[in-house]
């Protein structure tokens, strides 16, 4: 699985902060990133934003992204740090960049994909841009670097083979802080094209299962714990602990185990019949999905 990491937040030689809720189209910056990358089939999301960044947080909501702080003052590599050592077994590879350049499209994300090299960089014209993949056996090389230049430093000093990966996409490059003339990119860019965007949920008497309950068993199955699942989606511990109820009123069945914390500490863990729900809505959003976009390409296209 390859997944993303976004970065919301970190000093660099030429800023000292990013503008993740900077409307680019109708949407903030931080939203057009995320759904690009959906829409390129990368499901698991990280985003690394300030410790005190409820904005951020705010409008990625619902959009099934992690969410990891820093403080203010960390650079960015610190940034790019702090997710790649939370994605190394989380992973194939991640795809890095940050919210300045929000305007690359779904066909590069997919040309990425496919590259098996330790460091893949799209580039156009003969210019690179992001977001840049980087393997994950690689991942160790660029948390242990200690030098200047950011990841561009860490990569060149690692010696890591690179790919560049030649793209039509001047997206690539376009940084929204510093240039004015990106709009006229949006009318070509990816989500000017139509395409459905269905959440599917399960339901009995009440609805209680889709994206964001489903997020949620598994944050908590990988890190054992309800309060650090609820942390990372950026949502109360008491917005969690109802998620879980609702399931579980509704399936009649225990979704979570575990135990209070103490002296030994707590922990939670998924019952073998909660394992069995979130395997299923898996399998089943997958075969609904690629129905879904055949009944789309019969009627729309």
């Amino acid at each position: 699985m390859i997944a993303a990491l976004i970065l919301a937040a970190g000093k660099t030689e030429k800023r000292d902060s990013f503008e993740p809720q900077k409307d680019v189209g109708t949407i903030p910056a931080i939203q057009r990133i995320v759904k690009v990358f959906q829409r390129a089939g990368i499901e698991r999301i990280v985003i690394v934003c300030n410790e005190d960044d409820v904005a951020t947080e705010k409008n990625a909501a619902r959009m099934n992204a992690v969410f990891l702080r820093n403080h203010r003052d960390a650079e960015m590599l610190d940034n790019v740090k702090k997710g790649l050592l939370y994605l190394e077994d989380k992973c194939e590879a991640a795809l890095i960049t940050h919210v300045d350049i929000p305007l690359f499209s779904v066909e590069t994300v997919r040309a990425l994909s496919l590259s098996e090299k330790p460091v893949s960089i799209p580039s156009f014209e003969g210019t690179a841009g992001h977001p840049i993949l980087i393997r994950s056996a690689y991942f160790p090389t660029i948390v242990s670097y200690a030098g200047v230049g950011g990841l561009a430093g860490a990569v060149e000093a690692s010696g890591l083979e690179r790919c560049f990966v030649e793209v039509d996409d001047k997206g690539i490059l376009t940084n929204v802080h510093y240039e004015d003339n990106y709009q006229t990119l949006l009318a070509g860019h990816s989500l000017a094209s139509l395409y459905p965007d269905v959440r599917i949920r399960l339901a009995k008497e009440k609805p209680f299962y889709g994206a964001g309950p489903h997020q949620l068993l598994m944050l908590i199955d990988e890190t054992g714990s309800l309060s650090e699942a609820c942390r990372q989606m950026g949502i109360s511990y008491n917005k969690g602990r109802s998620i879980v109820a609702l399931i579980e009123q509704q399936l009649g069945f225990a979704a979570i185990e575990g135990k209070a914390g103490g002296r030994a500490g707590g922990y939670s863990a998924l019952t073998n019949e909660g394992r069995e729900l979130m395997h299923s809505y898996v399998r089943f959003c997958a075969e609904a999905n690629q129905s879904i976009n055949d009944i789309f390409e019969k009627h729309f296209r």
